[in-house]
């Protein structure tokens, strides 16, 4: 595994916290109020400062974008973004763009910024995935770090109910001075919807059955398979080649909670959150809160998650998240 010294760039999670209420988030269960064990909490200004220090910091390639928060809802958002880019910092942000105010979001405009916005189509169609967002508000927003210099992206993700408006979106975008229309096909485009409460509200993609299911075994299947021990893959055969974007990208990837690990697929709270691996993970991962040691101390354990490869399975201890994430073909 890579040495501080060999740190090119950051990917950084400032909150856990968002406005949003997308389905397929780990943040819920299908909408539903759910917490699968992420911790509620954020990175502080003083906290950015304790764990990049400006000889660190300095020339970096920086991309904020959390696992399960949003940029703009950090308190210390703005003022960490000016710490980077004090120091010189190429600083990508990827947000759904719905919080704060246009004269916010221009406050953020400046060459070492660029911003990706998730627009998920136009008004009729962006809140079926992005629920509790506005898709008017993003635009204004966008609008207005635009208009103050800014360097923005149009991100869609792509799914069969705004599949449509593609055309009109990259027109949209190239009008209204976005710099990029990003397309992105995540496979999200299946599964029923709901609200905060349980109750049953759409479909995304086709309907899995001629009925919709109760959500509560669905949630309780959800936490036990999070929760097994023994996996399986049609990946889990030897041999493995992975693709490890860690080493290639020679990145860290630091949580809201100032815990540190070689990527995000890794970084989903191992110690106490629901989801896939992460009972096997939670065994190597030591001493990697940077709020407490050094980095040099919180990358110890990561040569560890390379031994796993040379493990005949996933249920021998092949580590899932590098198997489904960053193997050949995955």
């Amino acid at each position: 595994m890579l040495i501080i010294s060999d740190i090119e760039s950051l990917h950084i999670e400032l909150t856990t916290r968002c406005n949003a209420r997308c389905p397929m988030c780990m943040r819920n269960y299908r909408g539903s109020d759910y917490n699968s064990g992420y911790p509620t909490t954020e990175l502080s200004l003083a906290d950015i400062k304790k764990i990049l220090p400006p000889e660190f910091i300095k020339n970096k390639r920086v991309l904020v974008n959390g696992n399960l928060g949003d940029f703009g809802l950090a308190k210390d958002a703005l003022e960490i973004v000016e710490y980077f880019i004090e120091h010189n910092a190429l600083t990508r942000i990827h947000t759904n763009g719905s919080m704060r105010t246009p004269g916010w979001w221009a406050q953020l405009a400046h060459p070492k910024v660029q911003i990706g916005f998730a627009l998920d189509g136009l008004a009729d169609t962006h809140s079926l995935y992005r629920l509790n967002t506005d898709w008017n508000s993003i635009i204004k927003n966008a609008q207005a770090f635009i208009a103050a210099g800014g360097n923005a992206s149009w991100r869609f993700i792509a799914f069969g109910h705004n599949l449509h408006q593609e055309t009109e979106c990259r027109q949209m975008a190239k009008d209204l001075g976005f710099v990029s229309f990003d397309y992105i096909n995540q496979g999200r485009d299946n599964g029923p919807v709901y609200t905060r409460a349980g109750d049953f509200t759409h479909w995304l993609g086709e309907p899995w059955h001629d009925h919709v299911p109760d959500i509560k075994p669905m949630v309780q299947s959800h936490i036990t398979w999070y929760d097994s021990k023994t996996f399986k893959s049609s990946k889990d055969t030897t041999p493995l080649n992975i693709s490890c974007q860690h080493k290639v990208r020679k990145e860290l990837y630091i949580a809201a909670n100032g815990e540190i690990y070689p990527c995000c697929y890794l970084g989903y709270y191992p110690q106490t959150m629901h989801h896939p691996g992460n009972e096997q993970l939670k065994i190597l991962v030591k001493r990697n809160n940077a709020l407490e040691y050094p980095i040099e101390e919180c990358i110890k354990w990561f040569d560890t998650v390379e031994e796993t490869w040379n493990k005949s399975s996933i249920a021998e201890g092949r580590l899932y998240a590098c198997v489904t994430s960053c193997s050949a073909n995955s």
